[in-house]
């Protein structure tokens, strides 16, 4: 198959919610699709009709995501191994699973040895001893870690780093004409912030509650919390115990398209204290594309996108930090010292549509090339 010739891809990945891998599955799929490929998805989910993140007609097979019981794990086999026979006969040139998992581990043994499969990794600083990590490594010709910090990560930690290179994750693309207004703050009686994104474990929102609680000038910010998880209860009885109801603000699930835009851009500034698990956050993408300062912490590779950005404040994970962190960014907001139209400068520079696509389409282009040429 030659440079710049069109292929039959297969994408495998998860449908259900609207969290970063969702997203980055369904943008891969546009992508794939806009380059004019033979394209065929595998969707992980547990709707019926197949998922959401494809039309029909590209849908190859469905695998069920949970299964609690033994019946829905014979269920899950009998689609799996319906799913691997229907991708031995389509023939792909590159197989690519968004996110590690077994059941693309189990895909990738109905392919023949002409298909090149690459498995894409959203998790930094992962243990070798991953049995999941290595499975996949033994399943894949091609490992892609979503940012470069990653990729020196396993440069530096492994003896043999071959077959290992860095891919983005396309955010959703961003909507025309909204960007945050550089206003003057200095006399502004309240500091808005926000935060978008699962209320999970892993996003450090107990830490981020317990340094707004030791603020001197609390009562003037607000933090709205955009989005839904398993860890809300917990949070909204963590605020009331820190008399922080009148601070903190749980606004549910946040809006999509140009109002979920236009919403992120009326905010000063945006905050994501993570303490585990976390590649990097497209919502940190996003947050740029529409001009908005952020203040994050030091994990995964979310410092990938603070490298000479004046418009971003990162911390390290611990309380210390963020409350350092979090007068600095309030400060800087008051001060007018964040420009929104630079922010997206930065954002079209690094992590725009097209700079994603380029890598991407080198990728996809001579795969066995991309990864062979990091050593």
């Amino acid at each position: 198959m030659g440079l710049n010739a069109k292929k039959n891809i297969l994408l495998m990945g998860h449908v259900d919610g609207l969290g970063g891998a969702q997203i980055a599955y369904r943008e891969l799929i546009d992508f794939v699709k806009a380059e004019g490929h033979n394209l065929k998805v595998i969707n992980i989910t547990d709707d019926k009709n197949g998922g959401r993140a494809a039309d029909a007609s590209h849908i190859l097979g469905r695998i069920e995501h949970k299964t609690p019981g033994l019946f829905d794990k014979v269920k899950k086999y009998r689609s799996l191994l319906s799913a691997a026979k229907q991708a031995k006969s389509f023939k792909p040139d590159v197989f690519v699973s968004i996110g590690l998992s077994n059941s693309s581990n189990f895909i990738t043994h109905y392919l023949n040895n002409n298909c090149f499969k690459i498995a894409q990794d959203f998790i930094a600083n992962r243990s070798q001893k991953e049995e999941i990590w290595n499975k996949s490594r033994s399943s894949f010709n091609g490992i892609a870690v979503q940012a470069p910090s990653m990729l020196t990560y396993w440069q530096t930690n492994l003896t043999d780093a071959s077959g290992l290179n860095w891919l983005p994750c396309f955010p959703a693309p961003p909507v025309n004409g909204v960007l945050r207004k550089k206003d003057d703050n200095s006399e502004k009686q309240q500091i808005k912030l926000a935060y978008f994104g699962r209320l999970a474990g892993n996003k450090g929102l107990p830490l981020l509650f317990n340094t707004l609680a030791t603020l001197p000038d609390k009562q003037n910010i607000a933090l709205h919390l955009w989005g839904k998880g398993e860890e809300e209860a917990n949070l909204r009885k963590l605020a009331a115990e820190l008399n922080l109801t009148g601070i903190v603000t749980f606004k549910g699930g946040y809006p999509a398209d140009r109002e979920g835009a236009e919403l992120m851009a009326s905010y000063d500034g945006l905050v994501l204290t993570s303490t585990e698990m976390e590649g990097l956050p497209l919502v940190l993408l996003e947050s740029m594309a529409y001009g908005l300062p952020f203040m994050a912490t030091n994990i995964g590779a979310i410092g990938d996108c603070c490298i000479d950005n004046p418009d971003a404040v990162l911390v390290e994970p611990d309380q210390h930090s963020i409350s350092e962190g979090l007068s600095k960014l309030i400060s800087h907001i008051k001060a007018g010292a964040f420009d929104p139209e630079r922010l997206k400068n930065y954002y079209d520079q690094n992590f725009s549509h097209n700079v994603m696509a380029d890598r991407w389409r080198t990728c996809l282009n001579n795969p066995k090339l991309f990864f062979d040429e990091v050593q």
